[in-house]
């Protein structure tokens, strides 16, 4: 299997995580929905890491897969999309802890801001990567 098929392969499985957390969200499961998010936009980054040509380092830390993407797409403003969203980026990494093991409940709220910041803010700036593949 081509390096291109395995990112195609790990974008869709994003996806796919990312409509696990929909439905979760709808059905009440706050938790699963966050956590299931966060996979999503973990994926999506190391898939578009593999898009671009490279390994991706084993780390669930979004900010570092962005990183990545940044050393070798300087002209994204990888940094700039960082410092804008620091807060969200932050927020989804630590939401798939508190969903998976946290006693600590996740909410209606966070897991929608979760699926907001992936679906409306992530997902269009990997985009300009992938453009229309």
């Amino acid at each position: 299997m081509s390096r291109y098929d395995e990112a195609v392969r790990l974008c869709k499985r994003a996806l796919r995580y990312l409509e696990n957390a929909k439905d979760s969200l709808a059905k009440g499961f706050y938790d699963v929905s966050a956590t299931n998010c966060e996979i999503s936009a973990q994926l999506l980054l190391k898939s578009t890491i593999l898009f671009l040509g490279l390994n991706y380092p084993e780390t669930h830390n979004l900010r570092e897969l962005l990183g990545v993407i940044d050393s070798v797409m300087p002209e994204l403003n990888v940094k700039e999309f960082v410092r804008k969203f620091r807060k969200e980026l932050k927020d989804v990494e630590s939401n798939r802890i508190e969903g998976q093991y946290s006693l600590f409940e996740i909410d209606e709220d966070t897991a929608k801001d979760c699926i907001d910041f992936v679906s409306n803010s992530l997902i269009p700036f990997i985009r300009q990567i992938w453009k229309d593949k």
